[in-house]
């Protein structure tokens, strides 16, 4: 069996790391979110073992809290993402429009071609 003082270092640890996830998504510090996700992913990786080996080793008023935590984590991420692509979408109709080669032709008929290629971005966190 495990000591269940590990399992509750582990709660505390990704408690607080959530905490500081979600004041850098509210802050707008983008940049932190891929450092937290690999430290999210070592630090849940280490609970769910500690939990595997003694399912009793946090309460469920700890746990709770961690969940609801999560959920709140979730939710900024997705509002974020969604921003994001807003952001992207908003982004690629300025540069379309104000291409080089201009919004209408010679004739005065508005142009249907893009003046640059499409760019693919990584909406992935």
């Amino acid at each position: 069996m495990s000591d269940p003082r590990k399992a509750l270092a582990a709660v505390d640890a990704l408690g607080y790391l959530l905490r500081r996830e979600i004041a850098a998504v509210e802050g707008g510090s983008f940049d932190q979110l891929v450092t937290f996700a690999s430290e999210k992913a070592r630090i849940t990786a280490e609970l769910e073992h500690q939990l595997s080996e003694n399912p009793e080793a946090v309460s469920k008023d700890k746990l709770r809290d961690l969940k609801d935590l999560i959920a709140r984590d979730h939710h900024h991420l997705q509002l974020a993402r969604q921003a994001t692509a807003e952001m992207i979408k908003e982004v690629s109709g300025i540069r379309e429009k104000h291409s080089i080669a201009g919004i209408y032709g010679r004739s005065g008929a508005k142009r249907d071609n893009r003046a640059t290629l499409m760019t693919t971005v990584d909406k992935s966190f």
